[in-house]
């Protein structure tokens, strides 16, 4: 039976742990096109003078103002695509690293810079109950074309409502007093974080499965491997352990600023040793055998109910399931997280059992 080797998990949660790093990282390469940004809008919201005095002047300075945010995107979104595409070819290289140092003499095959970047580029994300674009192209353009949006529809306000321009540059910049954080571009700031979160996570799952693909001899499947912490979403946690057929399952991210990974695992034919294994969680190394929910029972009752709620901590506890049937049961087919309604209808006998209403 294919197994999925202790080592390969610990290589990829580090792997995980450094690519929060990058994208911690590529999110403060937004700062300066942010500031552009700020600059431009409020220069050129000055030049109307104290207020917009009509109509016809606010259409010209909206069409003005997303002429330059356009163009301030648009160089930003390049050079993001950029960086994407080093994290996918970065990735792929790593994963046939990885492969070569668990199993000897064993030389994998690294896709070429070109089926990475085409991989990232046309295999859509998998973001559960988002109504966006999937592919990563249309998702970066949709996410600007918003955050656009939201500077055009502070000034459109502004002026309904009267205010000066001085208040409409606030409106947009922020208050000092609240460190700029109150204003529209701290909006864009804190949305920018999630887009590149998301982007980074995909640029490099895709360029793994693709070096998956490229040595099916070695690779039959893939593991889910979620953090183990209290942030971690429903949909991570029930996933976390499972087993997929490499191209046919779900894949990080599933949300936006998913941190969850995926590991590999090997055909039975290559044998190695490593026991004893471990892999992190947020109060230190346990065993690669842990999953999510198994890890999540030996922990006190309040972080429980910090995690997944009060009343799914309690089924979790008392409702006379596994921590794998715990898991499918929280699930639907489509790896969507169940509501505790839909959980009730399909098992109501571990509602009953954990004596928890709803």
């Amino acid at each position: 039976m294919a197994d999925t080797s202790p080592t390969l998990i610990n290589i990829d949660t580090r792997n995980q742990v450094l690519l929060e790093r990058v994208k911690e990282g590529e999110h403060k390469k937004f700062e300066p096109f942010l500031k552009r940004i700020e600059k431009d809008v409020r220069v050129r919201l000055a030049s109307e003078g104290e207020t917009i005095t009509s109509k016809k002047k606010l259409n010209a300075l909206l069409s003005d103002v997303t002429s330059l945010q356009k163009s301030i995107y648009d160089d930003y979104n390049n050079q993001l695509a950029l960086d994407l595409g080093d994290v996918a070819l970065q990735q792929s290289k790593f994963e046939a690293a990885s492969y070569n140092k668990v199993v000897v003499d064993f030389e994998a095959t690294i896709p070429s810079a070109n089926q990475a970047l085409t991989a990232v580029r046309v295999n859509p994300m998998q973001l559960q109950n988002f109504s966006g674009k999937q592919l990563l192209e249309p998702f970066i353009k949709d996410w600007s074309s918003t955050q656009t949006q939201l500077v055009n529809n502070a000034i459109t306000q502004g002026f309904y409502q009267g205010q000066t321009n001085a208040e409409i540059t606030r409106r947009i910049r922020g208050t000092k007093a609240n460190n700029f954080n109150d204003g529209e571009l701290a909006k864009v700031n804190r949305s920018n974080r999630t887009i590149v979160r998301t982007a980074v996570q995909h640029s490099s799952t895709q360029a793994r499965v693709l070096t998956m693909n490229q040595n099916k001899d070695l690779v039959k499947k893939y593991q889910w491997v979620s953090t183990l912490d209290s942030r971690t979403s429903d949909q991570c946690t029930a996933l976390d352990g499972r087993r997929f057929n490499v191209g046919d399952g779900p894949l990080p991210p599933i949300h936006p600023n998913c941190r969850s990974t995926i590991t590999p695992v090997l055909s039975e034919k290559f044998d190695f040793l490593d026991k004893g294994a471990t892999r992190a969680s947020v109060d230190g190394p346990v065993s690669t055998k842990e999953t999510y929910f198994s890890w999540l029972k030996k922990q006190p009752v309040n972080f429980q109910n910090d995690a997944i709620g009060v009343s799914r901590s309690k089924l979790l506890r008392s409702g006379g399931l596994t921590s794998d049937e715990f898991a499918k049961l929280s699930l639907n087919r489509n790896f969507e997280a169940m509501t505790l309604s839909e959980m009730q209808k399909k098992a109501p006998h571990v509602f009953e059992l954990a004596k928890v209403d709803i």
